[in-house]
Protein backbone atom coordinates (compact mmCIF):
# COMPACT_ATOMS: atom_id res chain seq x y z
CA UNK A 1 0.00 0.00 0.00
CA UNK A 2 1.45 3.27 -0.84
CA UNK A 3 1.86 5.86 1.44
CA UNK A 4 -0.22 9.03 1.22
CA UNK A 5 1.76 12.38 0.81
CA UNK A 6 0.57 15.36 2.71
CA UNK A 7 3.83 17.41 2.43
CA UNK A 8 2.33 19.83 0.08
CA UNK A 9 -1.25 19.88 0.18
CA UNK A 10 -3.92 22.68 -0.23
CA UNK A 11 -7.57 22.78 1.26
CA UNK A 12 -9.85 24.09 -1.52
CA UNK A 13 -13.01 23.25 0.08
CA UNK A 14 -15.51 22.67 3.00
CA UNK A 15 -17.26 20.02 1.73
CA UNK A 16 -19.66 19.71 5.13
CA UNK A 17 -19.82 19.73 9.10
CA UNK A 18 -21.45 16.96 10.18
CA UNK A 19 -22.46 16.03 14.34
CA UNK A 20 -23.37 13.08 16.24
CA UNK A 21 -24.67 12.31 19.71
CA UNK A 22 -23.35 9.75 22.12
CA UNK A 23 -25.69 7.45 20.54
CA UNK A 24 -23.99 7.69 17.32
CA UNK A 25 -27.57 9.31 16.33
CA UNK A 26 -26.95 12.54 13.50
CA UNK A 27 -27.84 15.66 15.42
CA UNK A 28 -27.56 17.67 11.84
CA UNK A 29 -25.82 18.52 8.65
CA UNK A 30 -24.19 21.53 7.30
CA UNK A 31 -22.99 21.46 3.77
CA UNK A 32 -23.47 25.04 2.62
CA UNK A 33 -20.35 26.93 4.33
CA UNK A 34 -19.24 29.60 3.38
CA UNK A 35 -16.11 29.63 5.47
CA UNK A 36 -14.63 27.68 8.13
CA UNK A 37 -11.67 27.83 10.51
CA UNK A 38 -9.94 25.04 13.01
CA UNK A 39 -8.22 27.67 15.50
CA UNK A 40 -5.12 25.81 17.49
CA UNK A 41 -3.54 27.27 20.66
CA UNK A 42 -1.07 26.78 23.07
CA UNK A 43 0.24 28.70 26.06
CA UNK A 44 3.97 28.89 26.30
CA UNK A 45 5.72 30.25 29.89
CA UNK A 46 9.39 31.03 29.52
CA UNK A 47 12.07 29.72 31.86
CA UNK A 48 14.50 31.77 33.09
CA UNK A 49 17.59 31.52 34.43
CA UNK A 50 20.36 33.95 35.81
CA UNK A 51 19.93 37.52 34.45
CA UNK A 52 16.32 36.95 33.21
CA UNK A 53 17.93 34.89 30.39
CA UNK A 54 15.70 32.01 28.49
CA UNK A 55 16.57 29.11 28.89
CA UNK A 56 14.09 27.38 28.22
CA UNK A 57 9.91 26.97 27.69
CA UNK A 58 7.16 25.58 29.52
CA UNK A 59 4.15 24.75 27.10
CA UNK A 60 0.85 23.07 28.02
CA UNK A 61 -2.90 24.51 27.61
CA UNK A 62 -3.25 23.23 24.08
CA UNK A 63 -7.26 24.45 22.57
CA UNK A 64 -8.75 23.52 19.59
CA UNK A 65 -11.68 25.81 18.47
CA UNK A 66 -13.90 24.92 15.39
CA UNK A 67 -16.01 27.90 13.65
CA UNK A 68 -18.05 27.86 10.24
CA UNK A 69 -20.38 29.59 8.96
CA UNK A 70 -22.99 28.21 6.74
CA UNK A 71 -25.52 29.68 4.14
CA UNK A 72 -28.77 28.40 5.50
CA UNK A 73 -30.12 28.10 8.76
CA UNK A 74 -29.93 24.31 10.26
CA UNK A 75 -32.69 23.51 12.42
CA UNK A 76 -30.08 20.40 14.51
CA UNK A 77 -27.10 23.36 14.38
CA UNK A 78 -29.99 25.73 16.31
CA UNK A 79 -31.20 22.60 18.63
CA UNK A 80 -26.99 21.83 19.53
CA UNK A 81 -26.47 25.59 20.20
CA UNK A 82 -29.44 25.55 22.56
CA UNK A 83 -28.88 22.14 23.89
CA UNK A 84 -32.60 21.01 22.93
CA UNK A 85 -34.09 19.26 19.91
CA UNK A 86 -36.02 19.84 16.70
CA UNK A 87 -39.84 18.88 18.20
CA UNK A 88 -42.33 18.10 15.48
CA UNK A 89 -45.98 18.02 16.03
CA UNK A 90 -48.57 20.86 16.05
CA UNK A 91 -47.30 24.47 18.14
CA UNK A 92 -49.72 27.93 18.22
CA UNK A 93 -48.38 30.61 16.35
CA UNK A 94 -50.15 34.45 16.63
CA UNK A 95 -51.61 35.38 13.13
CA UNK A 96 -52.08 38.82 12.16
CA UNK A 97 -55.33 38.85 9.54
CA UNK A 98 -56.87 41.90 7.52
CA UNK A 99 -60.20 41.06 6.44
CA UNK A 100 -62.71 42.79 4.74
CA UNK A 101 -66.44 43.53 5.97
CA UNK A 102 -69.19 43.63 3.58
CA UNK A 103 -72.56 42.48 5.10
CA UNK A 104 -71.76 43.03 8.39
CA UNK A 105 -69.24 39.97 8.20
CA UNK A 106 -65.70 39.38 7.68
CA UNK A 107 -64.23 36.33 6.98
CA UNK A 108 -61.23 35.01 8.31
CA UNK A 109 -58.74 32.12 6.49
CA UNK A 110 -57.36 30.61 9.88
CA UNK A 111 -58.48 29.09 12.42
CA UNK A 112 -58.31 31.00 16.14
CA UNK A 113 -58.01 28.52 18.91
CA UNK A 114 -58.86 29.12 22.55
CA UNK A 115 -61.38 29.81 25.06
CA UNK A 116 -64.61 29.52 22.85
CA UNK A 117 -66.30 32.74 22.79
CA UNK A 118 -63.13 34.22 23.38
CA UNK A 119 -60.61 33.32 20.53
CA UNK A 120 -60.07 36.17 18.89
CA UNK A 121 -60.51 38.63 21.86
CA UNK A 122 -60.83 42.15 19.94
CA UNK A 123 -60.73 43.54 16.31
CA UNK A 124 -59.33 46.38 15.10
CA UNK A 125 -60.89 49.00 12.52
CA UNK A 126 -57.69 49.91 10.20
CA UNK A 127 -57.98 53.24 9.23
CA UNK A 128 -57.33 55.41 5.95
CA UNK A 129 -53.39 55.61 6.86
CA UNK A 130 -52.65 52.26 7.60
CA UNK A 131 -53.10 52.83 11.51
CA UNK A 132 -55.45 50.96 13.93
CA UNK A 133 -58.54 53.14 14.96
CA UNK A 134 -61.43 51.51 17.30
CA UNK A 135 -61.47 48.38 18.98
CA UNK A 136 -64.16 46.22 18.79
CA UNK A 137 -64.66 43.37 21.68
CA UNK A 138 -65.53 39.82 21.00
CA UNK A 139 -68.84 38.83 22.80
CA UNK A 140 -71.46 36.29 22.35
CA UNK A 141 -73.61 38.23 19.95
CA UNK A 142 -72.79 41.36 17.80
CA UNK A 143 -74.29 44.55 19.38
CA UNK A 144 -74.24 48.18 19.10
CA UNK A 145 -71.87 48.68 22.37
CA UNK A 146 -69.26 47.85 19.76
CA UNK A 147 -69.53 44.13 20.40
CA UNK A 148 -69.04 41.65 17.55
CA UNK A 149 -69.71 37.75 17.63
CA UNK A 150 -67.11 35.18 16.03
CA UNK A 151 -68.07 31.83 14.63
CA UNK A 152 -66.38 28.89 12.06
CA UNK A 153 -64.26 31.36 10.45
CA UNK A 154 -66.98 34.00 10.63
CA UNK A 155 -66.98 37.26 12.19
CA UNK A 156 -70.79 39.01 12.64
CA UNK A 157 -70.57 42.87 13.62
CA UNK A 158 -74.20 44.81 14.68
CA UNK A 159 -75.81 45.72 11.15
CA UNK A 160 -74.62 48.99 10.51
CA UNK A 161 -71.58 49.14 13.32
CA UNK A 162 -68.74 48.70 10.43
CA UNK A 163 -69.03 50.12 7.00
CA UNK A 164 -68.94 47.46 3.88
CA UNK A 165 -65.70 47.66 2.56
CA UNK A 166 -64.10 49.05 5.64
CA UNK A 167 -61.06 46.52 6.74
CA UNK A 168 -60.50 45.14 10.13
CA UNK A 169 -56.87 43.66 12.05
CA UNK A 170 -57.43 40.66 13.79
CA UNK A 171 -55.27 39.20 16.07
CA UNK A 172 -55.14 35.59 17.17
CA UNK A 173 -53.53 32.05 17.94
CA UNK A 174 -53.67 29.44 15.22
CA UNK A 175 -52.67 25.81 15.72
CA UNK A 176 -50.20 24.55 13.10
CA UNK A 177 -48.45 21.49 11.58
CA UNK A 178 -44.62 22.59 12.11
CA UNK A 179 -41.02 22.14 13.36
CA UNK A 180 -40.26 23.68 16.74
CA UNK A 181 -36.90 24.79 18.53
CA UNK A 182 -36.76 26.22 22.23
CA UNK A 183 -34.23 27.96 23.70
CA UNK A 184 -34.72 26.89 27.38
CA UNK A 185 -33.06 29.34 29.94
CA UNK A 186 -31.72 26.20 31.81
CA UNK A 187 -30.58 23.63 28.87
CA UNK A 188 -27.31 24.69 27.76
CA UNK A 189 -25.28 23.55 24.51
CA UNK A 190 -24.12 19.94 23.16
CA UNK A 191 -21.40 17.85 23.23
CA UNK A 192 -20.83 16.25 19.73
CA UNK A 193 -18.45 14.18 18.10
CA UNK A 194 -17.88 16.18 14.82
CA UNK A 195 -17.01 15.61 11.11
CA UNK A 196 -15.27 18.18 8.82
CA UNK A 197 -14.92 16.73 5.43
CA UNK A 198 -12.93 19.06 3.40
CA UNK A 199 -11.29 18.39 -0.32
CA UNK A 200 -7.27 18.70 -0.89
CA UNK A 201 -5.38 19.31 -3.45
CA UNK A 202 -1.52 19.02 -3.72
CA UNK A 203 1.01 20.37 -6.40
CA UNK A 204 0.29 18.25 -8.77
CA UNK A 205 -2.91 18.56 -8.92
CA UNK A 206 -4.38 15.51 -7.18
CA UNK A 207 -7.39 15.31 -5.13
CA UNK A 208 -8.06 13.95 -1.93
CA UNK A 209 -10.75 13.98 0.50
CA UNK A 210 -9.41 14.80 4.03
CA UNK A 211 -11.65 14.33 7.48
CA UNK A 212 -10.73 16.49 10.79
CA UNK A 213 -12.91 13.83 13.34
CA UNK A 214 -13.61 16.14 16.76
CA UNK A 215 -14.54 13.43 19.31
CA UNK A 216 -16.01 16.31 21.26
CA UNK A 217 -16.83 19.05 19.78
CA UNK A 218 -18.52 21.52 22.88
CA UNK A 219 -21.02 23.93 21.05
CA UNK A 220 -20.90 27.33 22.10
CA UNK A 221 -24.52 28.86 23.07
CA UNK A 222 -23.33 32.47 22.44
CA UNK A 223 -24.90 32.64 18.33
CA UNK A 224 -26.29 35.87 16.49
CA UNK A 225 -29.40 35.18 13.69
CA UNK A 226 -29.21 38.26 11.90
CA UNK A 227 -32.03 39.06 9.66
CA UNK A 228 -32.55 42.36 7.41
CA UNK A 229 -30.90 43.69 4.35
CA UNK A 230 -28.44 40.63 4.01
CA UNK A 231 -29.42 36.88 3.77
CA UNK A 232 -29.43 34.92 7.10
CA UNK A 233 -26.34 33.08 7.81
CA UNK A 234 -25.90 30.19 10.62
CA UNK A 235 -22.63 30.81 12.67
CA UNK A 236 -21.16 27.95 14.63
CA UNK A 237 -18.44 27.44 17.45
CA UNK A 238 -16.69 24.28 19.30
CA UNK A 239 -14.11 24.29 21.72
CA UNK A 240 -12.21 20.82 21.28
CA UNK A 241 -12.43 18.66 24.61
CA UNK A 242 -9.94 15.78 25.40
CA UNK A 243 -10.72 12.73 27.18
CA UNK A 244 -14.18 11.71 27.70
CA UNK A 245 -15.15 7.67 27.52
CA UNK A 246 -12.22 6.64 25.97
CA UNK A 247 -9.99 8.61 27.54
CA UNK A 248 -7.96 9.77 24.25
CA UNK A 249 -6.06 13.20 24.69
CA UNK A 250 -6.33 13.96 21.23
CA UNK A 251 -8.33 17.52 20.26
CA UNK A 252 -8.72 15.97 16.49
CA UNK A 253 -7.38 13.67 13.66
CA UNK A 254 -6.80 14.70 10.50
CA UNK A 255 -6.96 11.76 7.63
CA UNK A 256 -6.54 12.27 4.08
CA UNK A 257 -7.38 9.52 1.86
Amino acid sequence: MADIDVSKLSITEIDQITCFNNAGELEFIMDEIQEGAINNTQEKVDITGRGGRKIGSLKKNKAVTVTATNGLLVGGALAAQTGTSVEQGSFKVRKTEVAIVNSNKATLTGTPVGTAGAEIGYAYLKNANGSLGKKLEQDATASATGKFAYAASEITFFDGDIPAGSEIVVFYDEEVVSAKISNDSETYSKTLKMYVDVTAQDNCDNLFHGQFIINRADFSGEFDISMGGDPTVHAIEAESLAGGCSGSTNLWDFIVY
